[in-house]
């Protein structure tokens, strides 16, 4: 399981992290390898440290996913959620769990479906978290580059 990367990173002041994204089958067991047409989720552990993390209690962050299927390029972005951040004394762990995300065969029309004249396909998640607040956005946000799933 490897890290995200993420700003703002200037402890002990404040630091934004992205400890990890996984992907749960069926919402509960973690899994790379997914039959189809089992749904799945993607869950993040995001956290912020430092002094001035009070200072963001209450700002409003959305997480996108944005997939690639290896097999032929083809790209969808899919909500990931949202979370608002809590106070000082529970913002160093928040779990972010994306909604229902589905898997099927060649024109199923599912989330991620497996490209035609193959039997499994691979995807690559690209997973973003940015803030609402225009002020806060360019400051505080963070990206995970670490995932990737096979369909079967």
């Amino acid at each position: 399981m490897s890290t995200g990367k993420a700003q703002p990173e200037v402890m002990p002041f404040l630091r934004f992290r992205l400890d990890s994204c996984v992907c749960l089958e069926n919402g509960l067991s973690s899994a790379e390898v997914i039959d189809a047409p089992t749904p799945l989720v993607l869950r993040l552990d995001v956290g912020f440290d430092g002094t001035l993390r009070a200072l963001l209690k209450g700002q409003h962050f959305t997480v996108f996913h944005h997939t690639e299927r290896v097999e032929d390029g083809a790209r969808k972005t899919l909500p990931g959620g949202s979370f608002i951040v809590p106070g000082p004394a529970t913002a160093d762990h928040i779990t972010v769990v994306s909604p229902s995300i589905t898997t099927g065969a060649t024109g199923s029309g599912s989330d991620l479906e497996i490209a035609p004249g193959f039997d499994a396909g691979t995807f690559r998640i690209l997973t973003h978290i940015h803030a609402e607040d225009p002020d806060i956005k360019p400051i505080v946000s963070a990206f995970h580059d670490g995932l990737v799933i096979e369909v079967t």
